[in-house]
């Protein structure tokens, strides 16, 4: 079997694409649930399957269905981190819209 060798560079740059992609994407996802008024479970809900699209949508589109060779741990790193870093961001513009809406 072949191992795969990677430069850390590279894979600081992806993880920064990536963190500045689920960065907007928790902002604009917290200005949907504050325009449709959602609350509880369902805004939560809408948060996880809104990342989950965002993140299939960035192995798709950036990593050409490979993720294998642009992360490490594509599993991980695509799929798992970030989703909790990036909730403040998503309650604090839920919270804001919602407010200005009703």
């Amino acid at each position: 079997m072949k191992e795969t060798i990677y430069y850390n560079g590279s894979i600081q740059s992806n993880k920064q694409k990536l963190g500045r992609v689920r960065d907007i994407s928790s902002l604009a996802l917290g200005v949907g649930c504050g325009i449709l008024a959602l609350e509880s479970l369902v805004g939560f809900g809408f948060y996880i399957v809104g990342t989950t699209l965002t993140n299939l949508l960035f192995i798709w589109i950036c990593c050409g269905s490979e993720p294998s060779k642009f992360f490490v741990s594509p599993k991980r790193e695509l799929l798992l981190e970030g989703v909790v870093e990036n909730v403040p961001g998503f309650v604090m513009m839920w919270c804001l819209v919602y407010a200005i809406v009703s």
